[in-house]
């Protein structure tokens, strides 16, 4: 009887989260699946193991943020660094303080895209062998990228219809033109890049001169910790 009435229990919650999913923006549905069951299959064991490392779902700290991990399917490796299965993973202090940065810019009529979050040391070691510059990527023999302790961020902004917007360069453009501090004469690239710098700065982050993209959580709350992909259970390419 009562494995029965747990079974009902049960069939009750998947009804009403599909109902708010049917009803929901496509975005935000996959979000919130995403969150009450622990991301695609077989996640759910990862993700166990990466709050052990204070790591959070992207999609659990920020719901409504779109995330499109590039190096799933490209890199400047000229190959994937991630499976299509990689979960986007955040620390939490820096989840948090990204939620209200999306507070600040969903007021000014924009969305937040994630392009990379945390990153394994095992992508981060594919991306220095391919790169080797370290302008654009830190050497793994320096130190540790801090995207590596989860609490570097790389983002855009979209607008109300979930489009990227303008700015200077695309992602991962090793060049000049993907400075933080820019020197062009778009005013609508300056304006949105404004909005950007402005909502990360104001919660914490910095800006790093080589990358416009690319943030980091300076005072990042609690314990900071250095997961491998295999510590994990995460397969790389």
């Amino acid at each position: 009887m009562k494995t029965a009435y747990k079974r009902i229990q049960f069939n009750m919650l998947l009804a009403g989260c599909l109902l708010i999913a049917i009803s929901s923006p496509q975005a935000d549905a996959q979000n919130l699946l995403k969150s009450l069951f622990g991301g695609k299959s077989g996640n759910a064991a990862i993700i166990r193991k990466a709050r052990a490392h204070n790591l959070v779902p992207v999609s659990e700290a920020v719901p409504e943020a779109r995330i499109d991990l590039i190096y799933k399917r490209t890199s400047a490796a000229k190959k994937p660094l991630y499976h299509p299965d990689m979960p986007a993973l955040i620390h939490k202090s820096t989840g948090r303080k990204l939620r209200q940065v999306h507070q600040i810019v969903q007021k000014q009529g924009y969305g937040l895209l994630i392009w990379d979050a945390w990153r394994p040391p095992e992508a981060q070691q594919a991306l220095w062998d391919a790169v080797r510059d370290p302008k654009f990527v830190v050497p793994p023999s320096r130190e540790l990228s801090w995207h590596c302790l989860g609490i570097s961020i790389d983002l855009t902004l979209t607008d109300q219809n979930g489009n990227p917007v303008k700015m200077p360069t695309g992602f991962d453009d090793f060049s000049d033109q993907a400075a933080s501090n820019y020197k062009g004469g778009d005013p609508e690239v300056a304006r949105n890049l404004k909005v950007l710098q402005d909502a990360m700065r104001s919660v914490g982050f910095r800006t790093i001169r080589s990358e416009w993209w690319h943030f980091d959580d300076m005072k990042a709350a609690g314990g900071v910790y250095k997961p491998t992909a295999r510590d994990l259970g995460i397969r790389m390419p």
